[in-house]
């Protein structure tokens, strides 16, 4: 059997270095794009102060990159091309302490394979620059010639010697476009430094020496607008994170624009995004992600960039710690956002962005939590919600309003229509004394509409009950309700484990579950605010793979969904100003799906849509 195996087998041969160089090249460079991420990140760890790129033909034709850094002498010229040459590390272990964007020594060696490479270098020690070229990886001159202090890397005719690999590459515009990307993305850390970005010898990107957040804003103008950025700081357990992030005013149906950096290098890891996404879960709707531009300084010990020949990818030493540090930043400066003043008109311009206006600063913000003293009453049917539509009573019980109308009228005394008409003009003036509201109307049976001094609020009954109703679950232990007739349901195994694990919120909550027999439970009881019915309920106890905490929200989100008031349900003045007085106490004015509660329009907003001046 080995002697057929041998001779059938072809002979084996060691390749050629001309070969295996072009082989190995195929690793680091595959299209333009990749050329100008090597030249970028050998341009800046010369610490030039600024680099300008030209790409013609999408790269494909010519690459050419220029920076004022350090240069390189003579010697350094001649070694710099050959491979595994690089002067950012000398043993293996300095890859776990670089701090420089190269260090692989594999860039320039894969270009000159694969390419024809013009190198015009010149040193502060030097008095002229040396030029170099090498074609196909050998060396075709050196020699003296003009130029500047710094380094100039042209790279034409990309695969001209490998039509096979040529084949592959996309059309030019395809080209530029990935080009284009790895220039903002390589511009966007070093602030530092400025870059020019030319197209068939046309200035389309000029990012000048800036803050982090102006450079961001310059590089995506057309994707985050000014008044819905922000920017902040901090640093935990020795990580430095910094972030130029969108409010929670303007959010997108995709994840495109949620970048994360390490140590200046722009990586892919899911991980990192999702703990983006999950500080962001309060304030955005579902499946709506924000525009974040993440900014991790880590030390070189804790990660490893040496596991892909692009570094896209990397090992961490501890990433659920970082996956906590990274939510825990982010939760706690959003966290404020509630209150924090970020009005202006609706922007329509982009498509694929949602904009909404925040909560406006002015608003009356308790200095201490928020505690209710009483349970929002949900109606139970439709038939009571109409019939309460015209009632005395409010959703809220209110001390205060009871009292006021004690003081018209006795309690067990049934008002009449001049006594509500009486009872309505009282509140009105009380609210209008402690809050400063003045309640306008109902608009399309779903929004609430108030001045309050100088201001316009449009409030969304819906949501903000839904709001109200989950910070009282979230709070207080939940009052239950016997049902008539039980209802049934039928779990399987890890259902059945997932409802036992899960018991103890549950009855808290206000649920009792009962166990008939195997795999058939009955639920007997819900929470006093679930007057939707059992049924829709149901189904959430057989949801598996949930943590405790997504569990937590994920209910009483359900709940509150159910038992607020509906879109297109008619309320009551009373109702409405008891709603508006406790939206603006709520720390955070959005529904459990992260819908905005209140939005707010100024005067001066109001004058300048009709042209008006104050």
């Amino acid at each position: 059997m080995t002697d057929n195996y041998i001779n059938s087998s072809r002979r084996i041969e060691v390749l050629r270095d001309s070969v295996a160089r072009r082989i190995a090249a195929g690793e680091v460079i595959d299209r333009p794009q990749a050329v100008l991420r090597e030249l970028l990140d050998n341009s800046i760890d010369s610490e030039a102060s600024e680099i300008i790129v030209h790409i013609e033909n999408g790269g494909i034709s010519n690459i050419r990159v220029t920076d004022d850094g350090c240069g390189m002498d003579e010697d350094n010229l001649k070694k710099c091309f050959l491979p595994h040459a690089t002067s950012k590390i000398k043993d293996f272990e300095d890859i776990y302490s670089t701090t420089t964007m190269g260090f692989r020594g594999e860039a320039l060696s894969s270009i000159a394979s694969c390419a024809k490479l013009t190198i015009t270098s010149c040193s502060s020690n030097q008095d002229s620059a040396m030029i170099l070229e090498v074609e196909d990886g050998k060396l075709i001159r050196l020699e003296p010639g003009r130029g500047k202090q710094g380094t100039t890397v042209q790279v034409k005719d990309l695969f001209y010697s490998m039509p096979g690999r040529k084949n592959f590459l996309k059309n030019p515009s395809s080209e530029s476009a990935q080009c284009r990307s790895v220039f903002i993305e390589k511009a966007l850390p070093h602030i530092s430094t400025a870059f020019r970005y030319f197209t068939e010898g046309n200035l389309k990107i000029f990012l000048p020496v800036s803050d982090l957040k102006t450079r961001v804003l310059s590089a995506y103008s057309g994707i985050m607008q000014p008044d819905f950025t922000s920017y902040f700081e901090t640093e935990s357990d020795g990580i430095k994170v910094k972030a130029v992030y969108s409010t929670p005013s303007q959010y997108r149906k995709d994840r495109k624009y949620i970048h994360v950096f390490i140590n200046n290098r722009r990586i892919n890891d899911y991980s990192l995004v999702q703990a983006i996404d999950y500080a962001y879960d309060a304030f955005l709707p579902g499946g709506c992600h924000p525009i974040c531009f993440l900014f991790l300084d880590v030390s070189p010990e804790h990660i490893d960039f040496n596991i892909h020949p692009a570094k896209r990818e990397v090992k961490f030493r501890n990433l659920p710690a970082l996956h906590h540090t990274v939510t825990t930043a982010m939760k706690d400066e959003l966290s404020g956002f509630g209150s924090k003043k970020s009005i202006s008109a609706v922007n329509t311009a982009f498509t694929d962005t949602e904009l909404f206006t925040d909560f406006n600063e002015s608003k009356v913000k308790p200095k201490t939590p928020v505690h209710f003293d009483h349970i929002p009453r949900a109606f139970k049917t439709d038939q009571v919600r109409q019939q309460n539509s015209s009632a005395s009573e409010s959703i809220f019980r209110n001390e205060r309003l009871d009292r006021i109308a004690a003081e018209i009228k006795n309690e067990d005394t049934p008002l009449s229509l001049y006594d509500r008409k009486e009872l309505d003009s009282t509140v009105a003036e009380n609210f209008e004394k402690t809050a400063g509201l003045l309640y306008i109307g109902q608009l399309f049976n779903l929004f609430l509409l108030f001045e309050k001094t100088d201001e316009f609020l449009i409030i969304d009954q819906h949501a903000a009950h839904e709001r109200i109703i989950f910070n009282q679950l979230s709070r207080e232990e939940g009052k239950s309700q016997d049902l008539l007739i039980p209802e049934l349901l039928e779990l399987e195994k890890d259902e059945e484990e997932n409802l036992i694990r899960n018991m103890n919120l549950y009855m808290k909550t206000g649920f009792k579950i009962e166990k008939s027999s195997p795999g058939i439970w009955q639920l007997t009881a819900v929470p006093s605010l679930a007057y939707s019915g059992s049924s829709s309920y149901l189904e959430f106890f057989k949801s598996t793979n949930l943590t405790r905490e997504e569990l937590h929200k994920k209910l009483f989100a359900l709940i509150s969904c159910r038992s607020a008031i509906m879109d297109g349900e008619i309320i009551d003045s009373i109702t409405a100003y008891e709603l508006a007085e406790k939206v603006l106490l709520l720390e955070n004015p959005r529904c459990p799906h992260g819908r905005p509660v209140v939005q707010t329009l100024d005067r001066e907003q109001l004058y300048k849509m009709f042209g008006r001046i104050i």
